[in-house]
């Protein structure tokens, strides 16, 4: 007798079945995992930038300027997902002045598609000016929020917060109702 080496056809469609429900309960979770990687992305680069122009103001015993730019060279928005910019800024006119010794420092070229970037509670929410002394200069706390184009996105929303001390923190939700607490323990709401 031969040996037929294969699958049945009761193995093939267990097997197929078993695919389908993989696939129809993994790919929304991994579209979700992928979206929410994407704020989490955003919101760490934004730390990392204030962070670096708070640094750099101390180190370099300057005012660093950090604001929201389209262009990569001059500040000119308060949409930050379209980019930003972090440089020393010698007389504070929120202006990379050449002709001063202003550096550019950092340039970034904005958030992926569909992801929004806001600052909130900011006396200005164009632009922040770290002091040489690593503290914000005519400011008060504000909170800078990341929220993607779904609807009903409010407990998705990511937040930054920073303190007029210049501290930088990554909102959390101390109240445990889904939603991130901005500086002032208030929930983050998305544009």
């Amino acid at each position: 007798m031969k040996n037929n080496r294969g699958f049945t056809l009761t193995e093939l469609l267990v097997t197929v079945a078993v695919l389908i429900v993989l696939l129809v309960v993994g790919v929304p979770e991994y579209r979700s995992m992928t979206e929410n990687n994407r704020q989490v992305a955003a919101i760490n680069t934004m730390v990392g930038d204030l962070n670096l122009a708070r640094t750099e103001a101390v180190k370099r015993s300057r005012t660093v300027t950090l604001c929201g730019s389209t262009d990569g060279a001059t500040c000119d928005t308060a949409n930050w997902e379209n980019g930003w910019i972090v440089f020393t800024d010698r007389n504070r006119n929120q202006d990379v002045d050449a002709g001063d010794g202003d550096i550019l420092i950092s340039r970034n070229t904005g958030l992926p598609a569909g992801l929004t970037l806001r600052g909130i509670k900011f006396a200005n929410a164009d632009y922040i000016q770290y002091h040489p002394s690593g503290s914000m200069l005519d400011s008060d706390d504000g909170t800078f929020v990341v929220c993607d184009s779904k609807p009903n996105n409010t407990t998705r929303a990511r937040a930054v917060n920073v303190t007029t001390l210049g501290r930088v923190s990554v909102a959390r939700d101390p109240d445990n109702n889904g939603i991130r607490n901005d500086i002032q323990n208030a929930s983050v709401t998305c544009p």
